[in-house]
């Protein structure tokens, strides 16, 4: 609920630019007080409020300031930057219509305008048109000695001064500095400690729907490490289900979710590489399995997952494979922990069928499937039937990254052990589930909208994992 000298802030500032609110200020000589009224015959005795003249000073202050908008700064960049010399240029984001220009560390591609940070001796009785560049759009003046950065302007206004330059000239604008690193992640307190994923490195290769979904929720968890991989360019008909959006169909997949990460960590360290996985480039995909915590294969056919699974188990780098099966009607996870289960190559020995049921969903899968003759129909699924199998990936992956640390998590240690994980969306007619019985209020057997651990035992005749090699010399079958 607002408070009385919330409600006169908001009708001071609708008076300063110039809006009709139906009220009246009025001085009261005898009280020596000033008087906000309605019109309106009211009996509510919040339609007076009683404010006294050293009030309106800040009230009429921030209605000017409302007026050039607000600039955000990120304090760890201001504190970096002080160390150094008193004048830069830099960027802040600001975009065209909008009144906010930041200075957070986000990628440098966002739309931006020139301006510049000073600090000087009294940022209160330096004149704006002594600093900058004559292309600055923003000027933001720091007392010199400036130690913290935990204040806002109005906390304390002898510090910072924050000019924005609108067609009339330069005005005064809010200032808000915020302590990016500690306050990002800081709602996760009781859960994890807040640095509990720095220094963990995930390699994401496929960053599509399920992967940039993927890729994006360990951004937000804090994780600080990224190597990320998709040859492909994001299409139109990609949007509806990806993380990103239509103005940045053309561009490659691994460049735009390097921004995405970006804007929700931006302390994160993303390596991106347009490439595909393929024997051409192994070693390079190599090294960034060998430098990873954990893998997480997101890719859309079956070639370049064999060879992350071989990667994985060479180097002993635990990996999850996650894919939905055709038209999303459910999907399956496979998480491969080297030398305790099986692997990927067991995986599909073993029940072959269930491993190639994959998602369709652009051409260069449909026309690697495809006869001379009988080409095979595009039929990706919704981005909702998606989102569960992401969402399970996520979980895996946050349990296997904060093995051995003490968090309020780690009761999931003992539930997701299993080494494959099935989900169905719906019981789709031409598979084996079609016949189950419906959810309704079903306690008891499978249905839909759960998910199931399954124990898959690793196959002793694997090439991968297995003791092929040592058969095949000995001649046994």
């Amino acid at each position: 609920m607002n408070t009385e000298r919330d409600r006169v802030r908001e009708i001071m500032i609708n008076m300063a630019k110039g809006k009709e609110t139906g009220k009246k200020i009025k001085y009261d000589k005898t009280r020596k007080t000033i008087n906000v009224e309605s019109p309106f015959d009211y009996s509510d005795p919040d339609e007076k409020i009683n404010i006294t003249p050293e009030d309106t000073k800040f009230y009429v202050d921030s209605a000017k300031a409302g007026q050039f908008g607000m600039i955000v700064l990120s304090g760890e960049l201001i504190m970096e930057l002080n160390r150094r010399q008193n004048t830069h240029r830099v960027l802040f984001v600001h975009r065209p219509g909008e009144d906010v220009y930041s200075f957070l560390g986000v990628d440098s591609s966002l739309p931006s305008v020139p301006g510049s940070i000073n600090f000087v001796n009294d940022p209160t009785k330096s004149h704006i048109k002594r600093f900058g560049h004559r292309k600055d759009h923003v000027r933001v003046l720091l007392y010199k000695n400036f130690e913290t950065y935990s204040l806002s302007a109005s906390d304390k206004p002898q510090t910072i001064v924050g000019y924005t330059r609108n067609p009339k000239g330069w005005g005064k604008a809010d200032v808000q500095i915020v302590p990016v690193r500690d306050e990002i992640f800081s709602r996760f307190g009781g859960l994890l400690e807040t640095d509990a994923l720095a220094g963990q490195r995930v390699f994401i290769p496929g960053l599509g729907s399920g992967g940039s979904q993927i890729a994006l929720e360990m951004a937000k968890l804090g994780i600080t490490d990224f190597d990320i991989m998709d040859h492909d360019r994001l299409e139109v008909g990609n949007v509806a289900r990806h993380a990103s959006g239509i103005s940045n169909v053309g561009r490659y997949k691994s460049d735009v979710m390097r921004e995405l990460i970006l804007e929700k960590n931006p302390f994160a360290k993303v390596r991106a590489k347009s490439k595909k996985v393929s024997w051409d480039n192994v070693e390079m995909v190599r090294k960034s399995v060998k430098e990873a915590n954990l893998i997480v294969c997101a890719t859309d056919s079956v070639p370049p997952t064999l060879i992350l699974n071989r990667l994985c188990v060479e180097e002993n780098t635990p990996c999850i494979f996650a894919g939905a099966f055709r038209r999303a009607y459910g999907g399956q996870i496979l998480f491969v922990r080297p030398g305790s289960g099986p692997c990927y190559q067991c995986f599909l020995m073993t029940i072959p069928e269930q491993a190639r049921d994959m998602e369709i969903s652009n051409r260069n899968h449909a026309e690697t499937l495809a006869y001379t003759d009988r080409p095979v129909s595009i039929e990706p699924g919704l981005s909702n039937d998606i989102a569960p199998i992401g969402t399970m990936v996520v979980k895996l992956a946050l349990n296997q990254l904060l093995k051995g640390r003490q968090t309020t998590l780690d009761s999931l240690d003992e539930d997701l052990v299993a080494p494959w994980y099935l989900w169905l969306n719906r019981r789709e007619k031409g598979t084996t589930y079609e016949n189950l019985n419906p959810l309704e209020y079903n306690v008891d057997g499978m249905s839909i909208l759960r998910w199931y651990g399954i124990d898959l035992r690793r196959n002793e005749n694997c090439p991968v994992c297995g003791n092929f090699g040592s058969r095949l010399r000995d001649g046994k079958e």
